[in-house]
């Protein structure tokens, strides 16, 4: 993503790395830092997609130097929150968007849609 290359880790949904930064248990959790995403193995089905795409956010908002743009809107007490606000955003209404540039765009919507985010957010 933007040249940084990410890493997807299934583990135990017990497992410490799903602690996140506010300290509370999750089912997953990306390190910049590491510039990997650690997902519970315990995920299936639509919720599993939903986590998945929440943390691609994060990996998008990092690997784009987004934070910076939420870092000077946001108070910074709410920083947390609102990054988690986008990820929601994105996980939530993401494949809606997608599709409705593809009622548009037919076909053209795998080459067309990312190429446009990416000059929106370069």
């Amino acid at each position: 993503m933007n040249g940084y290359s990410w890493r997807v880790c299934y583990v135990n949904p017990h497992d410490p790395i799903l602690v996140d930064r506010t300290g509370v248990l999750t089912v997953a959790t990306t390190d910049p830092g590491t510039l990997s995403v650690y997902i519970s193995n315990a995920l299936t089905g639509s919720f599993k997609t939903r986590v998945v795409i929440h943390e691609l956010g994060h990996c998008a908002l990092f690997s784009f130097n987004l934070l910076d743009d939420i870092h000077r809107v946001v108070p910074q007490k709410y920083w947390i929150e609102a990054e988690e606000w986008v990820c929601n955003f994105i996980a939530d209404y993401g494949q809606a968007i997608f599709d409705a540039g593809y009622s548009v765009l037919h076909e053209n919507t795998l080459y067309e849609v990312p190429k446009e985010i990416e000059k929106l957010i370069a």
